[in-house]
């Protein structure tokens, strides 16, 4: 006897393409890319959205390559490499309207590859001082996945609240340890955030979000944001972000950023944009010390927006500056990673709504 799930998967599979792609649709797809003199990030993602009746569905795919050219401290001894690194990751979301002003989601997201290039400079530091017999080492595989779940309430028209719960789990590139210690490179991720958005009046819109994690082997993390968007006329729109984060014992962060959006004609419009950031450094929670020390940054970029019906297509170009602090002495074997460096930082989006 077939179950009631197969004959749902016999009566999908037996829909034609019209009924299957029925409803308001959305494609995405975006290029990016990120450069400095020793270090090359690209990413491409598409992604479809579907609603249907009551029901949404969002599928996305993204493939990220890293090529870095490490470089070992001269004084320390090492091997100057060029390395190359690509990541995959997957996401689906399914929601589902319960009501005129309420909406419920769930959601599951996985990858395989390294989370970062950060991560694969201090793999290969670990692989070329560490990978010989009985000391402990083992080549990374790192990988992820995650679960969330979101609400979404619309008491009014110019308001909505947005709540999600998230649990993940990472497999990371972990710290050495000597036959006598332990690594954990296996971390567990708790996270709930609150997000709330008012129309306060036709010119302005705020949004504010609390944000509550917990990782293995750390303190809980918390981070509260805040954006407004003024309309100065109906063809300029300022826009303002600010946050900070506190974890214990001593991590702190701060940003805040501006942008200009000025609408040129109807489908045309531009907007220059500038954001600042700092934190204290980061907790290092392993055996061995990798943490980043103390980063400001700077970011300022030019945008132009494409719209015309069902098709926009947005292109950007920024400059990026990373100043780190000092390295701690204990960390020297990491001072060309968290080196000072000017980027440029490129992107391609192109969205398709029918």
């Amino acid at each position: 006897m077939r179950t009631p799930f197969l004959i749902s998967l016999l009566t999908v599979g037996s829909l034609p393409a019209a009924d299957l792609f029925d409803g308001l649709q959305r494609l995405d797809s975006e290029f990016e890319g990120l450069f400095s003199d020793d270090i090359d990030v690209w990413s491409a993602a598409i992604s479809y959205e579907q609603e249907r009746n009551d029901w949404t569905i969002s599928l996305g795919l993204t493939r990220i390559n890293y090529d870095l050219e490490y470089s070992p401290v001269a004084t320390l001894g090492g091997t100057a490499l060029d390395l190359s690194e690509n990541t995959l990751l997957g996401n689906i979301t399914l929601a589902k309207d319960v009501s005129n002003d309420l909406q419920l989601s769930f959601g599951a997201r996985g990858y395989d590859g390294y989370a970062d290039y950060r991560s694969i400079w201090v793999a290969e530091y670990y692989r070329q001082n560490f990978s010989f017999p009985g000391s402990g080492y083992s080549p990374p595989d790192p990988s992820g996945w995650s679960l969330s779940a979101g609400l979404v309430w619309s008491p009014r028209i110019e308001s909505r609240l947005n709540f999600s719960l998230n649990y993940g789990q990472d497999t990371i590139a972990p710290g050495w340890a000597s036959p006598f210690e332990s690594s954990n490179d296996l971390l567990e991720s708790r996270a709930v955030s609150i997000r709330w958005e008012e129309t306060l009046n036709p010119s302005l819109k705020t949004e504010t979000t609390l944000s509550y994690s917990d990782i293995t082997d750390r303190d809980p993390r918390v981070l509260i944001q805040s954006a407004w968007n003024y309309a100065i006329s109906d063809d300029l729109t300022l826009r303002a972000q600010m946050g900070a984060g506190r974890e214990n014992p001593d991590f702190e962060s701060i940003y805040g950023g501006l942008s200009l959006d000025y609408q040129l004609t109807d489908q045309w419009s531009v907007a220059l944009s500038s954001r600042l950031y700092h934190d204290s450094g980061e907790i290092e929670n392993s055996g061995f010390n990798t943490a980043a020390p103390g980063l400001q940054s700077v970011e300022t970029g030019l945008s132009v927006l494409y719209q015309k019906g069902d098709h926009s297509l947005r292109a950007s170009l920024s400059y990026y500056h990373t100043d780190y602090d000092t390295v701690d002495p204990s960390n020297d074997f990491f001072a060309n990673l968290y080196q000072d460096r000017d980027w440029i930082a490129m992107r391609l989006a192109y969205s398709l709504n029918f």
